[in-house]
């Protein structure tokens, strides 16, 4: 099971079990992510360097899936999260190797 069909699964989880906080999330997550000023692919990649940053497994699955479809390659995603090792130095370069995983499963290949 990937990680992101893991994570889909807690989701559901969560729905069933605390519907009322996941819709209540969900809700702050659409009008965040609503705003007009930055292309879907800008916010994925930010999403993206944010969860490497703080070190969510399911954010960066999540967030290289998204980029991938709203058009990023291989290399706007990696330097993404080379923005949040910038910041964040060592701890944070361990987490490039599931970006790079997930860009694997996504099937972006190198060039």
């Amino acid at each position: 099971m990937t990680r992101l069909e893991k994570f889909t699964e807690t989701l559901e989880m969560l729905h069933r079990e605390t519907p009322r906080q996941l819709e209540a999330f969900y809700s702050l997550m659409k009008a965040t992510k609503s705003g007009s000023f930055l292309e879907t692919k800008h916010k994925a990649l930010t999403l993206l360097a944010l969860g490497v940053s703080q070190q969510c497994d399911s954010c960066i699955a999540v967030y290289v899936k998204q980029a991938l479809e709203a058009g990023a390659g291989r290399e706007e995603i990696l330097e993404a999260a080379w923005l949040a090792v910038l910041m964040g130095g060592g701890p944070k370069l361990t987490y490039m190797e599931k970006v790079l995983e997930e860009l694997e499963l996504n099937g972006a290949v190198s060039e």
